[in-house]
């Protein structure tokens, strides 16, 4: 008669352990790689908000509503079409935020011009778009430590030319940022990241120096610039 042989104690331990061991290493790499997936959605979704509000500044509208004024002309009652007070780009700014979680907040002001005896000024609508960064992922410009971010990108009334700015300062008088010394047009990198970086993914969204489409805005690995502070 044939004895038909059970699995023994030790063969029982060592099949758990090593299941064990596979679930725990499965469920490892499934959450690295969602965390991986997370960080680039939020790259993307961000070099999309910039895209689309560069996009704003190459085809201006200046569709003031017939009942908005020009905060240069708090008083103006000519509609819209018949003054010299137009919409010329974009300030992009973070909010001033305490809470821990500076460079995720983004409010986005229209930037007026107005043509005074051949003279231009400067001032900013009210703020007309806001977005947050997504994953609990932030923003710094690359080689700085400062999480406050002002991005400018607006078309000279005079000679069509769109010029991006970037600072860590933020301004009430955007005439301050348009009327610093430009210099060589460089491309401004934005670094993206979260709390602690993922293994070989550090991603940065650029603003080419010369670009005039939309395409201006890409996604591409991080530099130097973007190293941890």
């Amino acid at each position: 008669m044939q004895h038909k042989h059970g699995f023994n104690i030790i063969e029982v331990v060592l099949f758990l352990a090593i299941s064990g061991g596979l679930a725990v290493m499965l469920l490892a790499g499934t959450s690295a790689a969602i965390q991986r997936q997370q960080y680039r959605d939020s790259v993307e979704s961000f070099a999309n908000f910039l895209s689309t509000q560069y996009s704003r500044v190459i085809s201006v509208e200046n569709d003031r509503n017939n009942d908005a004024t020009c905060p240069l002309l708090p008083t103006e009652t000519t509609k819209r079409g018949q003054s010299n007070c137009v919409i010329v780009g974009r300030y992009i700014v973070t909010t001033d935020d305490s809470s821990g979680n500076a460079g995720r907040t983004y409010e986005v002001y229209p930037v007026y011009a107005l043509n005074s005896t051949d003279v231009w000024s400067y001032g900013l609508g009210d703020v007309d778009t806001t977005y947050e960064v997504n994953w609990g992922t932030r923003t710094r410009l690359a080689n700085q430590a400062s999480e406050t971010i002002s991005l400018l990108m607006y078309r000279n009334p005079e000679n069509g030319t769109i010029t991006i700015r970037s600072s860590e300062a933020r301004y009430t008088d955007i005439s301050e940022l348009i009327g610093l010394p430009s210099g060589a047009p460089v491309s401004q990198e934005i670094c993206v990241y979260d709390s602690g970086w993922l293994p070989g993914e550090r991603r940065s969204v650029f603003i080419g120096a010369r670009a005039s489409s939309s395409d201006a805005v890409t996604v591409n690995n991080a530099t130097d610039g973007c190293a941890d502070v």
